[in-house]
């Protein structure tokens, strides 16, 4: 899951009023724009961040759980880190929690996962229902996940993302000439769509990730290798040589596709083994451990 933080200026307005409207690429109200503010001079803070549910701190022989801390917290927030159409399934429902101690509006639509995209350009085959809608404070919300049944690639997975957008109510006691800031929250949450008829199941698919280790000029690099039709979503990653080990920035494989990851601290000799800690997150968002000896190539 991802959040992106964007902010709004306001200068000698009017309170605005907040409408079921979403902004364009520049951050500037349109017809489908963001919060209508009369009179305003708008700044879009570009502050593009993304978080984790939760990272994994590796110790030897073992993954147990370190949540660190986040940079942005959401305060519409998703019950699951992803949502996953089975083979079949048609729909699917989601529950979105407002925590703030304030209303927001909330626009939902499912892309391809580009920050710079609106609703209206999305060509995903995933709807949302309903598209808008008011949180109040503690608010709970199911949303209906339809899949149109477009035509997708039928020999791997398909990945697409759920936007949430959250635009918080103005106060109303604020002052009529008073400088304020609106600061916006778009989370994106993964959306798998898995077809029928896939060789092996998404339990079986870890075992056939290839994990290899080579010495480039003054680092060790790591490559995946993801021969599945799976997409492998790597919570955390260490290697261990015989007196250093390192973690890698990993994050996630597509299908048929392969990634390399610098361990710019390591340096080995060709033929030394090496250990390959790793976790996976599963179809419910939980890490599940795995490892690999591996030996260091030429």
């Amino acid at each position: 899951m991802k959040i992106h933080v964007s902010a709004s200026r306001a200068q000698d307005a009017e309170r605005p009023s907040i409408r079921t409207m979403f902004a364009d690429r520049r951050g500037a109200p349109t017809a489908r724009g963001q919060v209508r503010i009369p009179r305003a001079g708008w700044t879009r803070l570009a502050v593009r961040g993304s978080r984790r549910l939760a990272r994994f701190a590796l110790a030897w022989g073992a993954l147990p759980l370190a949540i660190w801390s986040a940079q942005a917290a959401a305060g519409v927030t998703p019950e699951v880190s992803r949502v996953v159409f089975a083979a079949g399934a048609t729909e699917q429902s989601l529950q979105v929690f407002n925590v703030n101690k304030y209303p927001v509006l909330v626009q939902a639509w499912v892309d391809d996962g580009d920050i710079n995209s609106v609703p209206q350009e999305s060509k995903a085959p995933i709807i949302v229902l309903p598209p808008v809608f008011r949180m109040g404070p503690g608010d709970q919300t199911s949303l209906r996940l339809i899949n149109s049944g477009a035509p997708l690639p039928e020999d791997r997975e398909s990945l697409f993302w759920l936007n949430l957008y959250e635009i918080p109510a103005t106060p109303k006691d604020r002052l009529p000439d008073a400088q304020t800031v609106t600061v916006t929250m778009r989370t994106q949450v993964k959306v798998f769509v898995r077809p029928e008829k896939l060789p092996y199941s998404v339990s079986e698919f870890p075992r056939h990730l290839v994990f290899s280790l080579v010495q480039a000029s003054d680092k060790l690099v790591l490559k995946v290798d993801n021969p599945t039709p799976y997409y492998a979503t790597l919570g955390a990653v260490e290697v261990k040589l015989a007196n250093a080990s390192q973690q890698a920035q990993a994050d996630m494989v597509a299908p048929f596709s392969s990634a390399s990851f610098d361990l710019d601290t390591l340096h080995a000799n060709p033929g030394e083994n090496a250990k390959v800690l790793f976790s996976l997150i599963d179809d419910d968002g939980n890490p599940a451990a795995d490892e690999r000896n591996v030996a260091v190539g030429p």
